[in-house]
C-alpha cells in the first residue's frame, strides 16, 4: 500500500510541477509580449505553442504511466484475492 501511495505522491509532484511550469510559461509570454507587435508576437506565439505541446504530451505520458500502474494494481490485487480464495477453499476440504 505504501508504495501506492508512493507512486501516486510522485504522479501528482511530476503533474503539479508541469502545471506549475506551464502557468509560468502563460505568465512569462503575456508579459513579454504585452509590448510585441506582428512578427515579434506571432514569434513569441509560436514558442508558447511549442512549449504548451510539449507540456501536452508529457500529460498523455503521465496520463498513459497512470492508467499503466491501475492496470497493475488491479491484476496484482486480483492475483491476491484469487491466492486468498483458493486458501479458503483448501481449508473448507
Amino acid at each position: 500500500m505504501n508504495d501506492l501511495r508512493s507512486a501516486l505522491s510522485a504522479h501528482r509532484a511530476t503533474l503539479q510541477h508541469d502545471i506549475n511550469v506551464l502557468l509560468s510559461d502563460v505568465q512569462a509570454l503575456l508579459r513579454d509580449t504585452a509590448a510585441l507587435t506582428g512578427e515579434q508576437a506571432g514569434q513569441a506565439r509560436e514558442q508558447f505553442k511549442a512549449r504548451l505541446e510539449a507540456l501536452q504530451l508529457r500529460l498523455r505520458e503521465l496520463q498513459a504511466q497512470g492508467r499503466e500502474q491501475v492496470r497493475d494494481w488491479a491484476d496484482s490485487g486480483e492475483e491476491y484475492v484469487q491466492a486468498l480464495f483458493a486458501i479458503v477453499l483448501t481449508r473448507r476440504d
